[in-house]
Protein backbone atom coordinates (compact mmCIF):
# COMPACT_ATOMS: atom_id res chain seq x y z
CA UNK A 1 0.00 0.00 0.00
CA UNK A 2 1.41 3.41 -0.97
CA UNK A 3 0.46 6.66 0.70
CA UNK A 4 1.84 9.82 -0.91
CA UNK A 5 4.93 8.07 -2.30
CA UNK A 6 5.76 6.06 0.81
CA UNK A 7 4.96 2.40 1.34
CA UNK A 8 3.81 1.20 4.76
CA UNK A 9 6.08 -1.81 4.27
CA UNK A 10 9.28 0.21 3.75
CA UNK A 11 11.26 0.62 6.98
CA UNK A 12 11.95 4.35 6.47
CA UNK A 13 10.34 7.11 4.42
CA UNK A 14 12.57 8.34 1.60
CA UNK A 15 12.44 11.73 -0.12
CA UNK A 16 10.06 13.04 2.53
CA UNK A 17 10.45 15.86 5.04
CA UNK A 18 10.81 14.27 8.47
CA UNK A 19 11.75 14.88 12.07
CA UNK A 20 14.13 12.19 13.30
CA UNK A 21 13.95 11.87 17.08
CA UNK A 22 17.03 10.23 18.55
CA UNK A 23 17.23 8.20 21.76
CA UNK A 24 19.52 10.90 23.20
CA UNK A 25 16.67 13.44 23.07
CA UNK A 26 18.10 15.30 20.07
CA UNK A 27 15.84 15.91 17.07
CA UNK A 28 16.82 16.51 13.45
CA UNK A 29 14.40 18.08 10.98
CA UNK A 30 15.47 17.20 7.43
CA UNK A 31 14.70 15.50 4.14
CA UNK A 32 15.17 11.73 4.41
CA UNK A 33 17.34 11.14 1.37
CA UNK A 34 17.97 7.40 1.57
CA UNK A 35 19.35 4.52 3.55
CA UNK A 36 22.79 2.97 3.18
CA UNK A 37 23.23 -0.11 5.32
CA UNK A 38 22.77 0.90 8.95
CA UNK A 39 22.73 4.62 8.13
CA UNK A 40 19.79 6.93 7.37
CA UNK A 41 20.99 9.75 5.10
CA UNK A 42 19.49 13.21 5.66
CA UNK A 43 19.80 16.47 3.72
CA UNK A 44 18.82 20.08 4.50
CA UNK A 45 19.11 19.18 8.18
CA UNK A 46 18.39 21.37 11.21
CA UNK A 47 19.62 20.13 14.60
CA UNK A 48 17.60 20.82 17.73
CA UNK A 49 19.12 19.78 21.05
CA UNK A 50 17.57 19.93 24.51
CA UNK A 51 17.73 23.39 26.00
CA UNK A 52 18.35 25.18 22.68
CA UNK A 53 15.86 27.77 21.55
CA UNK A 54 16.83 27.83 17.87
CA UNK A 55 17.80 24.92 15.62
CA UNK A 56 21.32 24.86 14.15
CA UNK A 57 21.70 24.18 10.42
CA UNK A 58 23.93 21.24 9.42
CA UNK A 59 25.94 21.38 6.20
CA UNK A 60 25.87 18.66 3.54
CA UNK A 61 24.55 15.17 4.14
CA UNK A 62 24.03 13.86 7.65
CA UNK A 63 24.28 10.14 8.38
CA UNK A 64 22.41 8.84 11.42
CA UNK A 65 22.89 5.32 12.77
CA UNK A 66 19.52 3.55 12.54
CA UNK A 67 19.99 1.97 15.99
CA UNK A 68 20.12 5.48 17.54
CA UNK A 69 16.69 6.48 16.17
CA UNK A 70 13.82 6.48 18.65
CA UNK A 71 11.10 7.36 16.13
CA UNK A 72 10.53 9.31 12.90
CA UNK A 73 7.74 11.81 12.30
CA UNK A 74 6.76 12.25 8.63
CA UNK A 75 5.69 15.83 7.88
CA UNK A 76 3.17 16.74 5.23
Amino acid sequence: MRIMGWSLFEPYPVLRRVIVNLKSGTAIRAVAWGRRGQWLILREALLRERGQTAPAPLDGEVAVVVADIDYIQVLS
